[in-house]
């Protein structure tokens, strides 16, 4: 079954919501670099092949196209501090918004910053596009010129067909409002940092734990990846709120609603990932004292 034009936006905010969790990967990208010409509302976008310094990463947001681009856009203005997702985090440290610029130019979305800041691309240095933005009504300015942008062009960014696991007919699990409420609670008592036994002890025992490659459960439940990888993270938990498939390995976060808390290599607590709206992603902001 291939995702719909009901169910992409409804992944698309879900994948948006998830941005502080976002893995990397290293690659090349046509650098789209936008020039404004007299007389042109918009700006046209002139192309040049290179290593970018604001390396992005692939998940599905890219392959879901013109359906991420609404979230994406309103998440231009979100200040709140993520882990680097870059490659080589060599200057400046991005915030979620910053990262949403990333992820809209490898979609396509001409680099507007440059026009707007008075400078040529190539004046720049990488944590310009972190430092230009954090300054008074910046982020405004440049969510308001990538809306112009698309507004003049509507057949940006494609979509790449992505496809979905047919859902039983009936749910295996699904946890009382009582239960939920319950579980609303101890997560919201949860801090980075924490260690895996202080976590068991406010969460109560997970449905399933992936102890890295080397566990025999590690296939079965497939809960650390490659962004875990990149987060140095080898312990994972998974509580399920509401389960549809037996395999674990194949939950679908369309249908099948959970949370994972995911551990460090000293099995400190370092992020959650829900699936649940009403289960915000866990962020620790280390600029920030008591953010933890």
């Amino acid at each position: 079954m291939i995702l719909d034009g009901k169910r992409a936006p409804q992944l698309a905010e879900l994948m948006c919501r998830q941005l502080q969790n976002v893995g990397t990967f290293p690659e090349y990208r046509e650098i789209v670099e936008a020039k404004v010409e007299p007389g042109r509302s918009a700006p046209m976008p002139m192309r040049t092949t290179t290593r970018s310094s604001r390396t992005i990463p692939t998940t599905a947001l890219d392959r879901l196209g013109a359906y991420s681009l609404p979230c994406l856009v309103n998440r231009l203005t979100d200040t709140r501090w993520m882990p680097d997702p870059r490659s080589e985090p060599l200057l400046g440290v991005p915030a979620v918004g910053d990262v949403a610029y990333m992820m809209l130019g490898g979609k396509g979305v001409p680099d507007v910053l440059p026009a707007l800041a008075h400078k040529k691309a190539s004046e720049l240095r990488m944590d310009d596009y972190f430092l230009w933005p954090s300054v008074g009504d910046h982020r405004q300015r440049l969510q308001n010129a990538v809306k112009a942008w698309l507004r003049s062009h509507p057949d940006c960014c494609p979509v790449s067909p992505i496809a979905l696991k047919s859902a039983p007919a009936q749910a295996r699990f699904r946890m009382s409002d009582s239960g939920l409420g319950k579980a609303r609670t101890h997560f919201s008592l949860l801090r980075p940092g924490m260690s895996s036994d202080e976590i068991l002890k406010i969460a109560g025992k997970p449905d399933a734990i992936d102890a890295g490659v080397g566990s025999p459960e590690h296939y079965r439940v497939n809960l650390l990846g490659l962004c875990s990888g990149n987060h140095n993270e080898s312990l994972a938990y998974i509580y399920f709120v509401e389960r549809w498939r037996e395999e674990i390995a194949r939950r679908d976060p369309l249908h099948d609603q959970y949370v994972i808390l995911y551990f460090s290599g000293g099995g400190k607590f370092t992020r959650m990932f829900p699936t649940l709206r009403t289960f915000p992603p866990s962020s620790h902001d280390p600029r920030r004292p008591g953010s933890s």
